[in-house]
């Protein structure tokens, strides 16, 4: 690529970054032009839209009031969030509880903790509990009196085993998704109930989960099934899924799956520690350009990208010094393709499918009949291996009966 093309890839990159900033201030400026010292629910409703009120009442499932005007909607939502607070709650996560706690705590008023983003704020006023308020010119939260005197009557043992419970689901189904992408909900329910050892209902997670969705933006439900947000392409992804019936989902730890559902997090595999100390000899990477990097690679990985790809995404990013660098470069990346998780393989590696020894907790499914391609990579060619193909090894037999026999 030259360095024109290259600047103007650059230059419109900037662009289409600061127009998303531009609808970001927007999108704060009016979510933040309610009411400055608020007290009452009613005048926290007043201060919405009929839109945002309408999503209040589709969320708590209220029938027959749609085609109320703003004032008679607002009358009946004056009774019916507090009466539906049990329900709004038991839907809650620890983070959730915990902030409504410490506005409670603060006497219903609270400076906007760092934590909570704008999408965080606007799924919580989508259920009529917390709203975004003007504290002393800054940007803050509130809770209206008839909540904070419920929340007090419920408050209890009972509603604290919920907020536990739903972090593990949360958490868990985030990890599920981190490493396979897309699965059926149902796939999903059977196995976090496998993985806590309890009986789960169905319809009951489906709510925290499309709740949780909603708040943290890591997940989504459709058509397709339970989402990660990095897929890029939803129908290509299920389909290679749907292509691989013989291999089962990797068995995943509860540990490791709670720490791949936090939000934010990036696996950094041997290979990819490699690959960055390798990058490190010749390029003085801040940690925020190594997090960066490492988060790009894993979502191109994730999503089935190729080789070529990455190294065309290296060329963009950085200046290669000599031929040295690009054949380092290239074994690096050929190492991290054939050691890191796959969507398509149901979280295993192209390695692990090759040599048919995912894990010694695989099923015999998976040891047995590891057929579909697996995508390991030649490190000479740079391409992917069929199972039928010539060993990269110069024995002249097929990967299947030589490496990929091993």
């Amino acid at each position: 690529m030259d360095h024109k093309t290259l600047n103007k890839i650059r230059k419109g990159i900037a662009q289409g970054l600061k127009y998303e900033r531009e609808l970001q201030e927007k999108r704060e400026q009016k979510l933040w032009r309610h009411v400055s010292e608020p007290s009452q629910l009613e005048s926290m409703l007043n201060s919405l839209s009929k839109t945002e009120l309408d999503k209040i009442r589709k969320n708590l499932e209220l029938k027959g009031i749609s085609g109320l005007n703003k004032g008679d909607l607002i009358k009946e939502l004056v009774i019916a969030i507090p009466n539906h607070l049990p329900k709004i709650l038991s839907r809650f996560d620890k983070e959730r509880y915990v902030l409504l706690k410490d506005i409670v705590k603060s006497s219903g008023k609270l400076p906007l903790p760092r934590n909570i983003t704008v999408n965080k704020v606007e799924s919580l006023m989508t259920w009529g509990v917390i709203f975004p308020i003007q504290l002393d010119g800054r940007r803050g939260l509130a809770v209206p009196s008839e909540i904070i005197e419920q929340f007090h009557v419920l408050e209890g043992q009972e509603f604290q085993k919920l907020y536990d419970r739903n972090t593990e689901w949360i958490h868990l189904t985030q990890g599920l998704l981190y490493y396979n992408g897309i699965m059926s909900p149902r796939v999903v329910v059977n196995q976090v109930s496998d993985i806590l050892n309890k009986e789960i209902d169905f319809l009951e997670f489906l709510q925290v989960f499309i709740f949780a969705s909603d708040y943290y933006r890591q997940t989504y439900k459709s058509g397709f099934g339970l989402v990660d947000r990095r897929v890029f392409d939803q129908r290509e992804i299920f389909v290679e899924i749907e292509n691989r019936p013989s291999i089962n989902y990797f068995p995943f730890t509860k540990q490791k799956l709670l720490k791949a559902g936090k939000p934010g997090y990036v696996e950094k595999t041997r290979e990819m520690n490699s690959l960055m100390l390798f990058l490190q000899e010749y390029y003085e990477l801040t940690i925020e350009e190594r997090e960066d990097l490492a988060e790009q690679l894993n979502i191109m990985i994730f999503n089935d990208g190729s080789l070529n790809q990455a190294v065309k995404y290296f060329e963009q990013r950085f200046e290669f010094p000599d031929l040295e660098f690009v054949h380092g470069l290239a074994h690096h990346l050929t190492e991290l393709f054939n050691h890191s998780r796959r969507w398509i393989l149901k979280g295993h590696t192209p390695r692990e499918i090759s040599q048919g020894s995912q894990s010694k907790s695989a099923s015999p499914a998976v040891l047995a009949n590891p057929q579909p391609s697996s995508n390991v990579v030649d490190f000479n060619s740079r391409k992917a291996i069929g199972r039928n193909d010539p060993c990269p090894c110069g024995s002249g037999k097929k990967y299947k009966k030589c490496c990929g026999n091993s």
